[in-house]
């Protein structure tokens, strides 16, 4: 499979999970982005950008339907691409990592919570304009 044909593969994966959530039908959700996960890795390889991104969608959907033991893996899978590819403050680390502090709470450990939760504010502050200094404008 070629680069668009598998981002294509993956848009319609991520596209059908949405419309499974939307009508709260999440086991549907979940097996269209495992499904994504399979295919990033398959056809992508193991540290890609795309295996990444699947891996933090479905990471996203397990812990929002409340199972953080599910959900870790493939955040922590996600996080450790992202760094593999892009160093630590890679952009697209910030959804992965906030996600990761979501589960750590739903656990209960919350300093590890707050470590991922500043982790991923930190890399919103990347670029990003100071206002608290004089002259700048929000």
């Amino acid at each position: 499979m070629d680069a668009p044909e598998l981002q294509q593969a993956l848009q319609i994966h991520a596209i059908r999970a949405a419309q499974w959530q939307a009508c709260s039908r999440y086991d549907e959700a979940e097996y269209e982005l495992t499904a994504a996960l399979r295919v990033a890795e398959r056809e992508a390889g193991p540290a890609s950008v795309e295996l990444a991104g699947a891996a933090a969608n479905l990471g996203v959907l397990l812990e929002a339907l409340g199972r953080p033991s599910d959900a870790e893996k493939p955040l922590r899978l996600s996080v450790r691409i992202y760094e593999l590819i892009g160093g630590l403050d890679h952009p697209r680390l910030a959804v992965p990592l906030s996600a990761l502090g979501a589960v750590c709470r739903l656990r209960g450990d919350f300093d590890e919570a707050e470590r991922f939760y500043r982790r991923a504010l930190a890399l919103g502050d990347i670029g990003s304009p100071d206002f608290s200094q004089p002259g700048a404008t929000p």
